[in-house]
């Protein structure tokens, strides 16, 4: 069987996963015939424009997978929308491989629908992995058939910013998370956690100058809103302080040119780790738990006394993990002729 013949689906909406898939899709775009199913104003449907990917609306699932025939389905998970799951069901139904798509390290069987009753129907024929943390919580969660793959998008965000000229700012960079709604949303609680993304600013202006900034910058998750900080950083008005917007500034310019960067445990922080950038991954309370694969000093619960060893760069290597992408697709498309 030629590549050409190996007809691979897609359907993904919430970005981490996307941004995975459509790296992956770009680095093997010539050799398979892949069809992509997105909403237009999602996460994926903004990446395959930015990356000229052709890719349907979400429409009737059972006719587009009818009239495609595929192989294979790669699906994206997250926790926003939910769209990959017609698809999902109607292949499990006419036994078409299916694989699950995870990035970060974060609420892997929530993603599925658990603990609700009937959520394994939810999950792939085959759960696609990233890095070794991510591998081993798949296998501890006991999700079916894990497999490591590259992550061509975390390789391609290094090499493009490794040409980058940069022009540091002796600012200290906080990568805002909107902490406080998903406490709501998950728990029902908006200091679930014992902390929010505003008492953390609070504690990271009260120690400012142990980091020895001259500045500091937060950048705004995409879900958050600058009105909070704003508020407290007018108690501050001898820092210096700017709030931008990510959709306006490039992440890694901002990760590059920062003296330091803190935040809870968004991708970005381990991102700037992998850039050699000294990091701090910052929860004020023993009621979240670590979840990036970065050593443990940089992994802080308080920012009384910050050792001066943290300021300096992270030494963070991203091994060469995953299986080769071709003897992957023989794998499980072997497993669908076999079903």
């Amino acid at each position: 069987m030629g590549s050409h013949s190996i007809t691979i689906a897609v359907v993904s909406h919430d970005a981490g996963s996307s941004e995975i898939l459509c790296a992956l899709i770009r680095e093997y775009f010539d050799l398979y015939s892949w069809y992509i199913f997105a909403i237009a104003q999602s996460p994926m449907g903004r990446l395959c424009e930015r990356y000229h990917l052709p890719f349907s609306p979400i429409e009737d699932p059972r006719q587009q997978l009818q009239s495609i025939n595929p192989d294979v389905l790669f699906f994206g998970t997250g926790w926003q929308e939910k769209i990959e799951r017609p698809y999902v069901r109607f292949c499990k139904e006419h036994s078409i491989p299916t694989v699950a798509f995870l990035d970060h390290w974060s609420n892997y069987r929530k993603r599925f629908g658990f603990p609700n009753e009937g959520w394994e129907e939810n999950l792939g024929d085959f759960t696609a992995v990233t890095d070794q943390r991510a591998l081993f919580l798949a296998e501890s969660f006991a999700l079916p058939n894990p497999v490591g793959l590259k992550n061509f998008y975390l390789r391609n965000t290094i090499a493009q910013a490794r040409q980058k000229k940069i022009h540091p700012t002796n600012n200290l960079l906080f990568l805002s998370e909107p902490t406080d709604a998903v406490a709501l949303r998950t728990h029902g609680d908006k200091n679930y956690w014992g902390f929010t993304q505003y008492s953390a600013l609070e504690d990271i202006l009260k120690h400012f100058e142990q980091f020895g900034c001259v500045g500091l910058t937060i950048r705004l998750h995409p879900s958050d809103n600058a009105n909070g900080y704003k508020k407290i950083l007018k108690a501050y008005p001898h820092i210096r302080a700017q709030i931008n917007d990510a959709a306006v500034c490039e992440l890694t310019d901002q990760l590059l040119c920062a003296k330091i960067v803190i935040g809870f445990d968004t991708m970005a922080l381990y991102i700037a780790a992998l850039l050699e950038r000294p990091v701090l991954s910052y929860l004020p309370s023993k009621n979240r738990d670590f979840l990036l694969p970065l050593p443990q000093e940089r992994q802080v619960r308080s920012l009384l006394k910050i050792p001066p060893n943290l300021l300096a760069p992270s030494h963070l290597k991203s091994d060469d993990f995953g299986m080769d992408f071709a003897l992957f697709l023989k794998t499980i498309v072997a497993k669908g002729q076999n079903v």
